[in-house]
């Protein structure tokens, strides 16, 4: 596919460490590239480990009324009446959502984490042994912001304690039990058979019946976007809290030139500037 603009662009991306710094969860260095998608018409689909009730908050932040994917794509979440109008909806009132479950539902993800660590005595603590006060330690996030986090729908965050072998040994015990682990900046999750490549799939399947082709363009930092890159037209490796990239770049996976928001930034100019989106 040609990477000049023949066709709507879509922005699919992660959130922690990539559009919001790794320490202060601002966006702020991200915040013209934002404005510059938003004067284009270029919907930003956010695609997390977080939860629909702290996405939902975070979009009130951010001014975005785009579909978003949550719990490392566990969960999609589409404001009722998008597909029916134009990408960008910057009405003010307040939306209700249709969330479709890609994944496998929380009670059945926390009952596996627990049996696993009776069984084979794991070091781990998930976000079902957690307080909010353990949350806020844990993640640096405010109360009313770890509280959002513990409403878990289609996956359990664990704070990995124990030795990467034995990361290795859960992760095929969890695959036994047919579901997944993923990576992020944080913590190992625990969840079904759906990523954050499948939720851009499934977003893409919809806006694509209204719309036509879109370019799907993705951004993250760490394993977990790893499927979501793979799937798009365009994928760009944000720089690690340590200046590292997660992968290669090569084919349509490119390295934005920055950490975080500084590198998300970098990698939207740089479309806009040769006339990509």
């Amino acid at each position: 596919m040609s990477t000049k603009r023949a066709v709507r662009a879509v922005v699919f991306t992660d959130l922690d460490a990539t559009l919001l710094d790794h320490d202060s969860y601002d966006w702020s260095a991200a915040q013209d590239a934002l404005e510059a998608l938003k004067s284009r018409g270029v919907p930003v689909c956010l695609c997390t480990s977080k939860t629909v009730a702290e996405v939902r908050a975070l979009r009130r932040a951010l001014g975005n009324r785009a579909p978003f994917a949550t719990e490392n794509g566990s969960i999609v979440a589409v404001p009722d009446g998008y597909f029916e109008g134009e990408f960008a909806n910057d009405s003010e009132a307040e939306e209700t959502l249709t969330c479709t479950t890609l994944g496998a539902p929380y009670d059945r993800l926390r009952r596996l984490v627990v049996d696993l660590r009776a069984r084979h005595g794991f070091d781990y603590t998930g976000f079902g042994d957690m307080s909010v006060a353990d949350v806020m330690a844990a993640t640096g996030l405010d109360r009313e912001a770890a509280a959002a986090a513990r409403q878990r729908d289609a996956s359990e965050p664990l704070l990995w304690q124990d030795s990467a072998a034995a990361e290795t040994a859960f992760a095929q015990a969890v695959a036994e039990a047919g579901a997944t682990t993923r990576r992020g900046g944080r913590f190992v999750h625990v969840l079904g058979l759906a990523d954050k490549g499948d939720a851009l799939d499934w977003l893409r399947t919809r806006f694509e019946a209204v719309h036509g082709p879109i370019l799907a363009v993705a951004l993250g930092d760490s394993a977990n976007d790893a499927d979501m890159l793979a799937a798009a037209d365009i994928g760009w490796w944000v720089a690690r809290p340590d200046g590292d990239y997660e992968a290669p770049a090569g084919g349509h996976i490119r390295h934005a030139e920055g950490i975080g928001p500084v590198g998300w930034s970098a990698a939207i100019h740089a479309m806009i500037e040769a006339g990509e989106i």
